[in-house]
């Protein structure tokens, strides 16, 4: 059974109200010893509030609920453990829902946090929610009037703060170094094409090709769905299109590339050069270590938290988009293409990516 303040009264002797008074913080006029009474029977009788009852008085919960796509996805445990962090140094408890990327899941998580009560929700929608479906998502959190903030991806016109990434920068750096290293074919495995985060990327690409004044080619790009299956599919996909590079919209893309390429005894770099995007723990420590674009993934989580937090105790929505930039990491599988020329002015290293 838990402990109430009045099994504390009966233990002790003293009034509901003067127990009250010491738990809140309010026993100015309260003698000493009688304090101490209390905080020792407190601890005796391992009594904790009722964070429910704490909720209904003092219409918050200190509780945030965080809807990620998929937890066994290295890029959303790091978030998930940036955002757990910062809760716990500022005294706030997080509720964790994984929706295996399924949008009718976004949908029901919502209205479950509403129902616990929860003060606010970091949203980082389905990779399967297009246009439509992220509109009703955000209908319904306006209709329960819950303060949210969404991480990664998002929707360009919705009126809420979000906490993202540059990513027509990160892609645009990605297929530069490419280029620069005299890649000109470069197969492209994006995200869904539905997902703002999907077609910033491929604008980057674009903006590269244009640059070195070379035709964007639809041939070249193949649909993925952020995972090692999509890699895989893309390198069939590729198939005598004799490209010598592939950029990958993430590194999980990118691993299923590297794997499906080693199984055909194609090695990175020397027979294709490859780039990832996330820097997730991983890439570090293949066989080829991956060069990839860096997201501050921990960090996005820490900012979003505090994006909430003001939006919650203030009651007003700040609206803000918080915009972090990327960084390429250079390591070994991205080798010279057939139009490399050292002498070439254009390829310098850009050392601001780095």
């Amino acid at each position: 059974m838990r402990t109430t303040i009045k099994d504390i009264a009966n233990y002790t002797g003293f009034s509901v109200t003067t127990i009250s008074l010491v738990l809140n913080n309010k026993a100015d006029k309260i003698p000493r010893s009688t304090k101490n009474k209390i905080l020792d029977a407190v601890e005796e009788l391992n009594y904790h509030p009722n964070q429910l009852a704490v909720g209904l008085v003092k219409k918050r919960t200190q509780t945030i609920g965080l809807i990620i796509s998929d937890v066994s996805n290295v890029f959303f445990s790091t978030l998930a453990k940036g955002v757990e962090d910062s809760c716990r140094s500022q005294g706030w408890n997080l509720i964790l829902c994984n929706t295996n990327d399924k949008h009718e899941r976004d949908m029901s998580y919502i209205q479950v946090l509403a129902n616990k009560g929860i003060d606010g929700i970091l949203f980082c929608m389905a990779r399967d929610s297009d246009k439509k479906k992220t509109e009703e998502s955000i209908q319904l959190l306006k209709k329960l009037k819950i303060p949210f903030v969404m991480i990664d991806r998002y929707l360009e016109e919705a009126d809420c703060s979000s906490v993202i990434v540059d990513h027509k920068q990160g892609g645009y750096a990605a297929v530069k170094y490419l280029l620069g290293h005299g890649h000109r074919k470069i197969g492209c495995v994006t995200g869904p094409s539905g997902l703002e985060d999907s077609m910033e990327r491929l604008k980057g690409y674009k903006k590269a090709l244009e640059e070195y004044h070379i035709s964007f080619r639809d041939e070249f790009i193949y649909e993925g769905n952020y995972d090692r299956e999509s890699g895989a599919g893309a390198v069939d996909f590729f198939e005598g299109k004799e490209i010598s590079a592939v950029f990958a919209f993430n590194d999980m893309s990118a691993y299923g590339v590297y794997n499906s390429l080693k199984k055909r005894g194609i090695s990175v770099p020397g027979g294709m050069s490859l780039i990832g995007y996330d820097d997730i723990f991983f890439s570090e420590i293949l066989d080829v270590p991956l060069t990839t674009v860096k997201q501050p993934i921990y960090e996005m989580g820490v900012e979003s938290v505090k994006q909430l937090i003001d939006e919650v105790e203030s009651g007003v929505g700040a609206r803000k988009c918080i915009v972090f930039q990327p960084a390429l990491i250079v390591r070994e599988s991205v080798g010279y293409g057939p139009a490399y020329d050292p002498d070439v002015e254009s390829f310098k290293e850009n050392t601001f990516f780095r």
